[in-house]
Formats: structure tokens, sequence, C-alpha cells
């Protein structure tokens, strides 16, 4: 069941310094951002802007067929709170490979990071020419040492890092035909 925003739906700060989303109807979302990371104050109460549901859609579009319902929502809506809340990141690129083709990434888009063992799914949540903010839809993760990246966890990286999930996905079918 896919959430469709209202002009009942509002942003507020939970008591444990949490951003939370009140759905209306005795539901409550909560993000797992702290206020700390945020650039609201403690007493936020806004709604839920038209800006918000634009961005709501468009992530829930860019993540269609991947998991459930319930989990497509979830990240669409982190991804808005990040969009709209989150403090500036500086790049951390340096947990992440280098990549020989530049991808200039849009909002909404699925990309992949590649760590020295694995590659993390992450959706672009704000785009700029040289960097992007993602945020994670691989679970937590070890980035290096003791830097933990969890789900939903937001970054910064440089975009020659970044990899096009559809540039992978045609090498995947042009290496099962060949």
């Amino acid at each position: 069941m896919l959430l469709q925003p209202n002009d009942q739906w509002r942003w507020f700060m939970g008591e444990d310094q949490h951003l939370m989303l009140d759905l209306g109807e005795d539901m409550l979302f909560s993000s797992p951002y702290l206020a700390k990371h945020l650039v609201c104050s403690s007493s936020l109460e806004q709604r839920f802007s038209v800006e918000d549901t634009g961005l709501y859609y468009r992530f829930l579009d860019s993540l269609t067929g991947m998991g459930s319902s319930a989990q497509r929502v979830q990240a669409a809506l982190n991804g808005v709170a990040v969009a709209r809340f989150y403090k500036p990141l500086m790049p951390q690129s340096w947990f992440f490979e280098p990549q020989a083709d530049y991808h200039q990434p849009e909002l909404g888009e699925l990309i992949g990071l590649d760590l020295v063992d694995e590659q993390l799914i992450m959706m672009v949540v704000e785009t700029s020419p040289a960097a992007c903010v993602c945020i994670s839809l691989s679970g937590k993760r070890l980035l290096g040492g003791s830097k933990q990246l969890p789900n939903f966890g937001a970054i910064k990286v440089m975009n020659d890092r970044l990899v096009s999930l559809d540039k992978l996905s045609e090498l995947q079918e042009i290496r099962q035909v060949g």
C-alpha cells in the first residue's frame, strides 16, 4: 500500500530528537535522523509541502521494483527528510573507488558506489555538478576503519565515484549474451 500525501501530514521533532512525520489517522513515521544532523529546531512543526510531495513521488518512481511497497515508502520519505532538513555535508569520497566514466546523476536516481569488496546501492537526494548527497539502500555497512553507514544513512560523494546502475545492467546483459 502506497501512502498518498495530504494536507494533514506534518513534520515535527519527536521526544527522542528524531525527525518524525505525522501521517494522520494515528500513523507516525519516524526517520533515523537526529536533530543534531538537521537544520531545523527542536520545536519544528511544518506541513508536508508541495515540494516535499514532488520529491516523494519522484523518489517512489525511481524505487519501482525494489522491495515491498512499505520499503519503497520508507526510502522515499527518508529521501525527502534528507533533501529537506539534513545539514550540508562535506564529501567523503575516499571510501569509494574512483570510476573511469564520470556520471552526472539525476535527482532520485539509483546509483552504485564501489567499496573494495562490494557495491552499495544508493539513491541520489541532492545533486550538483561536482557531488551529490545519497542515502544508502544497502543496509548497515562498514565503510572503513570505524566509519559505519547505516541503512538510509546520508553521505555526500564526488560524482567521479558514482556507477550508473543503468550502464551496469547493460554491461551485465552484454556479458550474458556474449
